[in-house]
């Protein structure tokens, strides 16, 4: 240790620890390789989980009664006629003196809803397959 002599295997004492000779920075690729080498996951040292026939049938169970549980909404057909009420309206006087909108733009609001109520209500869900598809069953 600090002689004229001492080489490069020096750099760490026996034991580890750290010396005047010992770098306070790593190398920063090798600092990103090894953060990178941490977080990836070998997913071909996993062991491969497979479901059994009866374990299968139960999370169908489960997976249909959860989405029966979620109550269905029905939309009226006939909603712009319901009686909407105002719950919050700060500045009423200056929403009520300003200019009314024109007969032409409120035609177009209403005819621009009517099209998106006729487009969301056709919007269908098409079952194609179950939730859960079997890996490997026999």
């Amino acid at each position: 240790m600090g002689c004229c002599c001492s080489t490069e295997e020096e750099n760490l004492s026996q034991d580890g620890e750290v010396n005047e000779r010992t770098r306070l920075l790593n190398d920063p690729v090798s600092n990103n390789y090894q953060v990178t080498a941490n977080s990836i996951i070998d997913v071909g040292a996993l062991e491969c989980h497979t479901l059994e026939q009866r374990e299968y049938i139960e999370r169908v169970r489960t997976y249909n009664q959860r989405v029966n549980a979620i109550p269905q909404v029905k939309t009226p057909s006939k909603r712009h006629h319901e009686v909407q009420l105002l719950y919050d309206t700060p500045a009423t006087e200056r929403v009520l003196s300003a200019q009314p909108i024109s007969l032409a733009d409120f035609n177009m609001m209403i005819t621009a809803s009517q099209k998106v109520v006729a487009a969301v209500s056709q919007i269908r869900v098409e079952h194609k397959e179950d939730l859960v598809v079997p890996f490997g069953i026999p």
